[in-house]
């Protein structure tokens, strides 16, 4: 499965070549100089899928056009970095963990819709995800957006 991951980085450090600082090995698992469990989060594709939209209400930052946008770049770098921004990032993120919080676990979700090559049948994915696992994950994204926002630093997304 395709992952987007998420770091803490200095905003003077954070440029179209951002990506160079860090690497992923054939598991997919980001890996980088100071990168610690605490300062990295990550999120499977089809979950970042399921709460694009809210997504779409931050104003970001992609360094490899230097162009403002919304949202996440799916297929590149972006950067949360307006202190307003990441308090938005970190109130979205908790507010889809207080969500998920009253599921049943394992949480299963509606994906994209799909049709069956040969039979011409349509069907919605199910994603199913660990709660304890998914709301630690998005407990330590929205811990990050708030260091970031406190410390002046930012958030560096890696789209798939």
């Amino acid at each position: 499965m395709s992952k987007h991951h998420f770091v803490i980085e200095n905003k003077s450090q954070v440029n179209e070549d951002i990506y160079t600082f860090y690497s992923w090995d054939s598991n997919g698992v980001i890996h980088g100089n100071g990168l610690t469990t605490e300062n990295h989060a990550t999120l499977e594709d089809e979950f970042i899928a399921y709460i694009y939209d809210s997504l779409c209400w931050l104003d970001t930052w992609n360094p490899s056009t230097c162009m403002r946008c919304s949202g996440l770049n799916n297929y590149g770098l972006t950067v949360i970095e307006e202190q307003d921004v990441l308090l938005k990032f970190h109130q979205l993120i908790r507010a889809w963990m207080d969500l998920f919080s009253h599921a049943t676990d394992p949480i299963v979700l509606t994906g994209r819709y799909c049709v069956d090559g040969e039979e011409q049948k349509g069907y919605y994915e199910k994603l199913v995800y660990n709660k304890v696992e998914l709301i630690n994950e998005l407990h330590k994204l929205a811990n990050m957006a708030k260091y970031a926002e406190i410390n002046g630093k930012c958030i560096v997304h890696f789209g798939i």
